[in-house]
């Protein structure tokens, strides 16, 4: 009996250290792909990232609204150094006093969202260190025939190196997106407005310098 137990024993140990080589090897194979140029490869470990968070309970510092943000995300698309993701934000209402009244605009959204995902994409992507990551964020408008459409509110282009120098913890949204290449617009009502997107690269364009 005590020859057996060890016989299994010894078996245990190598099935597991023979599932951590070889996904130690897989991983270092994706490694080597991204490296390569790889923009499929890119963009198969983002979606992954990506539907690992649609599955994630929110984390207990992040409100509900920005999670469901975060989760509502898409892939625009991925080249070797740089991931097009976007998402969309509303205004945020509460009753006060037995009224509804506005306590979070759809660009205040649209801030803590976009900083939120640059983070991610740049930090929460297992296997994957982008070198930029654009966000752009959409919101609900109402067309003339009153149909709801959604148009860009914003749009930030953050480079790895701008962003390995912010606290993320003690920043606020709005500091941390000063530090790229971030557009928005707002009425005279304070109201977010629609912009313009620059072009969305295509996805086996060369790797870019950032």
């Amino acid at each position: 009996m005590i020859v057996v137990g060890v016989v299994l024993g010894l078996a245990f140990f190598l099935f597991v250290g023979w599932i951590i080589s070889t996904e130690m090897f897989q991983h270092r194979s994706w490694r080597r792909r991204v490296a390569s140029g790889d923009h499929e490869i890119v963009e198969a470990l983002i979606l992954e990232a990506m539907a690992s968070w649609r599955r994630a309970r929110p984390p207990r510092d992040v409100p509900a609204s920005l999670w469901a943000g975060v989760q509502r995300a898409e892939l625009a698309v991925a080249t070797a150094d740089l991931a097009v993701v976007q998402s969309s934000a509303e205004g945020e209402f509460r009753t006060v006093e037995g009224r509804r009244e506005q306590v979070s605009s759809a660009l205040d959204e649209a801030i803590a969202l976009a900083a939120r995902l640059v983070e991610m994409m740049l930090y929460d992507v297992p296997n994957l260190s982008l070198g930029s990551v654009r966000v752009d964020v959409y919101s609900t408008f109402t067309a003339d025939g009153g149909a709801a459409l959604q148009k860009p509110i914003l749009t930030t282009t953050a480079h790895r190196p701008d962003a390995d120098g912010i606290d993320w913890d003690e920043f606020a949204p709005a500091d941390i997106l000063a530090r790229f290449e971030t557009a928005w617009a707002a009425n005279e009502g304070g109201r977010a407005a629609p912009i313009d997107l620059p072009p969305i690269p295509a996805p086996g364009d060369v790797r870019q310098d950032s």
